[in-house]
């Protein structure tokens, strides 16, 4: 483990989106950001509080301009970021993960995506 996250290539709780590199980064739900890391096996990372849940958006390219002027309210599907390959990974994509009542959950279901095998 590295700082609290799993390795690449073990499990982890959330799923990876594939998307190219620069492809925006939509908010799933209106939200507030409460956190932009740049840290550990995530690279670059926002979590958002949510309606019921905290999500986190990570391996991320650049902020969109407005998170960078300090915007912290978000819009569902307002842009958060581009798809990038920050951090530890192997090519450009987007690990998603939930938390709901301060327990990670897998985000599937919720997206409506088949769960990686």
């Amino acid at each position: 483990m590295l700082a609290g996250r799993p390795l690449a290539g073990t499990f982890h709780y959330g799923i990876d989106l594939r998307a190219p590199l620069g492809a925006a980064v939509g908010a799933v739900a209106a939200g507030q950001v409460i956190a932009i890391d740049r840290r550990g096996a995530g690279g670059l990372e926002v979590r958002v509080r949510h309606a019921g849940f905290t999500a986190l958006y990570s391996h991320l390219g650049m902020l969109a301009p407005a998170l960078l002027r300090g915007k912290r309210t978000l819009a569902a599907g307002e842009k958060i970021a581009v798809v990038g390959h920050s951090g530890l990974t192997y090519g450009p994509h987007l690990y998603f993960e939930l938390i709901i009542d301060g327990h990670r959950v897998d985000p599937a279901p919720y997206l409506r995506v088949a769960p990686c095998r």
